[in-house]
């Protein structure tokens, strides 16, 4: 691997963070992980960074979070012209059909994924799609 990427995670349970974000950093894909616990904290943070230079390169989304889940807080990031430099990943500890039809029918979701994610399985999809080298 040449390049890594700078990460989004944004999960409501701070263990699949912690577990997630050691994942990145034992495979050394990561040189930036923003951790949030909630997407209203990470939709400050993209809102307050305007710079697509500041955006990251692989947003971790769950999708079951309280108050805005996933699929609100990729309906609020769509009003950003930066969101074309992230790919997102969704996260869920579940699958729902729904949720299944949901993240096929979203163009700025690369996959959905099961919590805790396959660091390996990871890196392979970001790897088959270009994402890292």
């Amino acid at each position: 691997m040449e390049k890594t990427l700078s990460i989004m995670l944004v999960d409501d349970n701070p263990t699949d963070l912690f577990v997630h974000e050691r994942f990145l950093v034992h495979k050394k894909i990561t040189h930036e992980i923003l951790k949030f616990i909630s997407g209203e904290e990470a939709l400050f943070y993209l809102h307050e960074h305007p710079d697509v230079e500041q955006w990251p390169d692989l947003i971790l989304l769950d999708i079951q979070m309280p108050v805005m889940n996933g699929f609100d807080f990729l309906e609020q990031c769509e009003k950003f012209s930066q969101m074309k430099k992230s790919n997102i990943i969704m996260l869920s500890s579940s699958f729902d059909f729904g949720d299944i039809n949901r993240v096929k029918a979203n163009p700025h979701v690369l996959a959905l994924m099961e919590k805790p994610f396959d660091v390996d399985e990871l890196i392979s999809l970001l790897e088959i799609n270009g994402i890292l080298k």
